[in-house]
């Protein structure tokens, strides 16, 4: 049901989508999907939920808990070759700037990634890799430069300068994450 949720809001967009569709294409009847989702909008929230997961996996699940601040580059990449390598449309998707239309589903996805940039702050902190933060205001602060980056180099720029767009965005949490010792 997911697969076929997917596929239809990233073509249609959340309003045009319809739940009677989404079950034909998953086999399944109309019913059988608000059972399981509650509505069309718990549908996108399960959505966005699923690709927050897929991104947390990319982002932090290669590089194991003993990654250092050091190397946000890799994360950053990560996250970005996840966007990319995903079904360019629900990323879009997922990066619209219009609330009605992937609201839900952003939320859903950005909760999944601040739980895992705050675990990953709560580790820096304990064994002194890091100055003292808020980890849930950090957090915040950092998904938000690489949504906003991801927004503009996927949705602008349209991929083209990717690149670039890692190098600056490892470059400003770097500077960010700044070692307890200056």
């Amino acid at each position: 049901m997911l697969q076929a949720a997917v596929r239809a809001f990233s073509r249609k967009g959340f309003a045009a989508a319809r739940v009677q569709d989404i079950a034909r294409a998953a086999g399944v009847a109309e019913g059988t999907v608000f059972h399981q989702f509650g509505s069309k909008q718990g549908l996108l929230v399960a959505v966005g939920e699923r690709y927050g997961q897929g991104m947390a996996r990319a982002a932090f699940g290669g590089v194991g808990a003993d990654i250092q601040p050091g190397q946000a580059s890799v994360v950053v990449h990560n996250i970005f070759e996840y966007v990319r390598k995903t079904e360019g449309s629900l990323a879009a998707f997922l990066l619209t700037n219009d609330p009605a239309e992937g609201g839900p589903a952003q939320d859903a996805n950005r909760r999944q990634m601040l739980a895992a940039i705050e675990a990953m702050l709560e580790r820096w902190m304990e064994r002194g890799l890091i100055r003292p933060v808020d980890p849930r205001v950090s957090a915040a602060i950092q998904f938000g430069l690489v949504e906003n980056a991801l927004r503009d180099c996927f949705l602008r720029e349209k991929g083209e300068r990717e690149e670039e767009y890692v190098r600056e965005v490892t470059a400003c949490l770097t500077g960010y994450l700044s070692p307890t010792s200056d």
